[in-house]
């Protein structure tokens, strides 16, 4: 059963149950309640049951949502989306519109998750589920700067390359809460720990160009979908810039060293866990994905610069 709080007002966050670096890769989903009622995230398709009963318990009717609104094309942000997109004929699909030609082409879906195994392990499907193809007619197509009108609140979209190219931010005008997807990386508040934003197919310079592009935003909450929702963002924010300069730095030195993978993870840890309650063989154990996606994220990144020289 999915855990509910009222983060901002009418923002109700629904987080999986459990220990939260235990539970990654699922994804934290946001319910924003207004005139037009929005789901931020939908995570993979074997949330939605937990997803609809959380909006059951808080008491409306999901046959009402007017926006489903993943802020990437990953599986484990937008798997669900076109499951939900086929229960809500009446809820539109928020995207950029190169997403859209992904999210709508079942054999880019089907790359997509094959791409996923790869991390995860060849039953990821079957304990995540699949995704399914969007009809084209159920997106709304928003670019960089354009708002979606909820009633008393919009959601602003910015655009936020570099863990995903089209991937989006959107900033609640109401609570001047950011729903950060993984433009920065992941927030546990609990442990107070970071993970970073890097995966297969990331650009840490472009990652680090839309923190930087958010923090002149000034948010005053930050909405995480991995992890939870904080109010200490300048320092949160801060934390991660810092954490992506020297990890960055590190990989590709080490990268261009020729270290082994172990060595290169240990050594990005000891940036991630400094100040947390974590130690490093509490980072690793916790969830063993982290050390696959960071470096591979930045093993292709250094192959593609190397390529370019």
């Amino acid at each position: 059963m999915a855990l509910i709080s009222e983060v901002a007002e009418r923002i109700y966050e629904i987080k999986p149950d459990g220990k939260a670096l235990e539970n990654f890769p699922l994804c934290t989903v946001y319910l924003i309640v207004d005139d037009n009622t929005a789901l931020v995230e939908v995570g993979f398709s074997i949330q939605i049951p937990d997803i609809l009963a959380a909006v059951d318990r808080l008491g409306y009717d999901i046959r009402k949502l007017s926006y489903i609104i993943p802020t990437h094309v990953h599986p484990d942000h937008a798997g669900g989306a076109g499951h939900l997109a086929r229960q809500l004929p009446q809820a539109k699909v928020v995207a950029h519109s190169r997403a859209v030609k992904v999210l709508a082409d079942p054999s880019i879906l089907e790359r997509l998750m094959q791409g996923f195994k790869q991390i995860f392990g060849d039953d990821a499907k079957e304990r995540f589920g699949g995704m399914l193809p969007i009809a084209e007619e159920k997106f709304l197509l928003v670019e960089d700067g354009e708002s979606i009108p909820l009633g008393q609140r919009e959601l602003k979209a910015i655009h936020t390359p570099g863990h995903d190219p089209n991937h989006l931010c959107f900033l609640d005008t109401k609570s001047r809460g950011l729903f950060c997807g993984d433009a920065l990386g992941g927030y546990f508040s609990e442990v107070e720990v970071t993970v970073p934003s890097s995966a297969p197919g990331s650009d840490p310079i472009l990652i680090l160009q839309s923190i930087e592009k958010l923090q002149e935003l000034n948010p005053a909450i930050l909405f995480f979908s991995h992890g939870g929702t904080t109010r200490e963002v300048a320092r949160i924010m801060r934390m991660f810039a810092d954490n992506l300069r020297q990890c960055t730095d590190i990989a590709l030195k080490a990268l261009k060293a020729g270290k082994d993978r172990e060595e290169i993870a240990n050594n990005l840890a000891d940036v991630l866990v400094k100040g947390s309650k974590l130690t490093k063989e509490d980072y690793f154990a916790s969830s063993p994905y982290f050390r696959m996606l960071m470096i591979e994220g930045y093993r292709q990144y250094f192959k593609m610069i190397s390529d370019k020289k």
